[in-house]
C-alpha cells in the first residue's frame, strides 16, 4: 500500500472504482454535490470527499484541495472530465495528456482534422449547424445513408443513421431540442456550453464489423488491454447491446486494427494515459469512429480483468504514479467474455418489470444487475442515453455459448410501460 494520493473526479464514484484505487494509494474523491459516494467516503478513512456544483471552476477547486492533500495522480475516468483533468495535471505538474489532446478527443470534429492531418482512416466529416442548415443543403454534400451526431456527445447519444430526408428532418428537430437550455437529458452538460451555436456532424457511413480497443500508453510504448466486438447494429440508432471477446477477425486484420487504433491515439497528441478506441473494419480496411482518452466504461474494465488479470483503473493509476505499464501477455485464446445490457426501446415510465431470473441461474454469469425500478422514466436514443433496464457480464470458454446465453437473458426480462396520459 502506497502513501501516494489520487484525485478522482467522477459523477458516480462507486465502490467498484474505489476498490480499484485503494490497494494502490489513498483517494480524494470529487463528485457532484449530494452524491451517493458520500457513504463510501464516510466509511473508509483512506477516502476524503469533496463536492462540486454545476459550473464551478474545477481547476481552482483542485488547487484548493492540493493545499490540504499532496496529490500525485489525477486519472481521467469519465468522458465529461477529461479536459478538466488535463488542465489540473498541467497546473500541478503531474503526468497526463496535454489539454490539446483531450480537447481533440472530446470534440469529434477536431479529432477528424487531426486524423486527416496524420492520414488516419476516418469517415469524411463535415461540421454543420442545426439552427441554420436545411436538409437540402446537407444532401448536396452527403450521400444517403450517412451518420449525424453531436460533436461532444458520448454513450452513442445523438448518433443516428440517416436514410432519407424525412429521417434527417426528424433528427435535426431532435438536435434543436437537445440544445435548448431546458433539455432534460442527463448528459446535456457535455455540450450545452456550445449552446450559442448548435453544431452537429455529418459523416460518411462505414459498414462493417465494429471493435472496441482499450489500451494504456506512454510517449514511447503501449499495452493493449482488451479487444471486443460490438453487437451488429444497422441503425437508425446504435444503442449498446453487447461486446464480446474473441472477435471474428484473422490475426492479420486484427493487427491492422490495433495499429490503426494506436496511431489514432498518437495523432491526437496523447502521451500518458488510457484510451478507448472505436473503429469499424470495412472492405476497405479499418476506419476510426471515435477515440476517448480514458478507460472504457460500462463493464469494460470488469471484462478486461476477467480476461487478463489486469485492472485497467489500477493500471492507469500506476502508470500516472510511476510511469510504468503493466506486464501483460497476449490476450488469452482459451477464454471468452461477453458484457451486455437489456434495453428498453420506447420512452416512458416503467410500470412493471418481469423476470424469470434466468441470468442468476447460468453458470457463466460473472455479474448481473437490474438498473431500473417501477416508476423510473426511460429515454432511449437518440434523445437520451438512460435506456438500460439491466446489465450483465458472462465468462467461459466459448464465444458462441455466451452469445446464446446473452440472447436468453434479454428474452427473460421484459418491461410493461404505463399508458400515456
Amino acid at each position: 500500500m502506497s502513501e501516494a494520493c489520487a484525485l478522482l473526479i467522477h459523477p458516480n464514484p462507486d465502490n467498484g472504482l474505489l476498490d480499484s484505487i485503494l490497494p494502490i494509494c489513498n483517494a480524494v474523491v470529487l463528485s457532484p454535490q449530494r452524491h451517493s459516494s458520500q457513504q463510501s467516503a464516510q466509511r473508509n478513512s483512506r477516502v476524503t470527499q469533496y463536492w462540486y456544483t454545476p459550473g464551478q471552476d474545477l481547476l481552482e477547486l483542485a488547487i484548493h484541495i492540493c493545499r490540504a492533500h499532496k496529490i500525485n495522480a489525477v486519472p481521467p475516468l469519465w468522458e465529461g472530465m477529461v479536459e478538466s483533468v488535463s488542465a489540473i495535471t498541467a497546473a500541478l505538474g503531474l503526468s497526463g495528456n496535454p489539454l490539446s489532446a483531450t480537447q481533440s478527443s472530446r470534440d469529434k470534429y477536431l479529432a477528424s482534422l487531426r486524423f486527416a492531418e496524420h492520414k488516419i482512416p476516418h469517415p469524411r466529416t463535415k461540421l454543420c449547424d442545426a439552427a441554420l442548415d436545411r436538409p437540402a443543403q446537407i444532401e448536396s454534400d452527403a450521400e444517403y445513408p450517412f451518420i449525424v451526431k453531436l460533436p461532444r456527445s458520448t454513450n452513442s447519444h445523438s448518433v443516428a443513421l440517416i436514410r432519407s430526408r424525412e429521417e434527417l428532418s426528424e433528427t435535426l428537430d431532435v438536435f434543436r431540442r437537445l440544445y435548448r437550455p431546458d433539455s432534460p437529458n442527463r448528459l446535456s452538460g457535455l455540450y450545452l456550453s456550445n449552446s450559442g451555436r448548435q453544431p452537429f456532424l455529418v459523416q460518411d457511413y462505414v459498414a462493417g464489423l465494429e471493435l472496441n480497443i482499450d489500451l494504456l500508453y506512454t510517449a514511447a510504448d503501449h499495452r493493449i488491454l482488451g479487444i471486443f466486438e460490438k453487437y451488429p447494429m444497422t441503425g437508425p440508432t446504435f444503442e449498446e447491446v453487447q461486446s464480446v471477446y474473441p472477435v471474428n477477425l484473422d490475426q492479420e486484420a486484427l493487427n491492422l486494427c490495433i495499429s490503426t487504433a494506436v496511431n489514432a491515439v498518437r495523432a491526437l497528441g496523447a502521451v500518458d494515459g488510457a484510451a478507448h478506441v472505436e473503429l469499424r473494419m470495412s472492405n476497405q480496411g479499418p476506419a476510426v469512429i471515435e477515440v476517448a482518452l480514458r478507460p472504457g466504461g460500462f463493464y469494460t474494465p470488469r471484462a478486461i480483468r476477467y480476461l487478463t488479470g489486469v485492472d485497467p483503473i489500477a493500471a492507469l493509476t500506476k502508470l500516472l504514479l510511476n510511469h510504468t505499464l503493466p506486464q501483460l501477455d497476449l490476450l488469452p485464446k482459451d477464454r471468452a467474455c461477453l458484457y451486455g445490457a437489456v434495453n428498453v426501446a420506447h420512452e416512458g415510465r416503467i410500470k412493471t418489470i418481469f423476470s424469470d431470473d434466468f441470468a442468476r441461474r447460468t453458470r457463466n454469469l460473472l455479474e448481473w444487475e437490474i438498473l431500473k425500478r417501477p416508476g423510473d422514466w426511460i429515454t432511449p436514443l437518440p434523445a437520451g442515453t438512460d435506456y438500460h433496464l439491466a446489465r450483465f457480464i458472462l465468462g467461459g470458454e466459448f464465444r458462441e455459448q455466451l452469445e446464446t446465453t446473452a440472447e436468453i437473458i434479454r428474452r427473460s426480462i421484459t418491461v410493461e410501460m404505463e399508458a400515456p396520459s
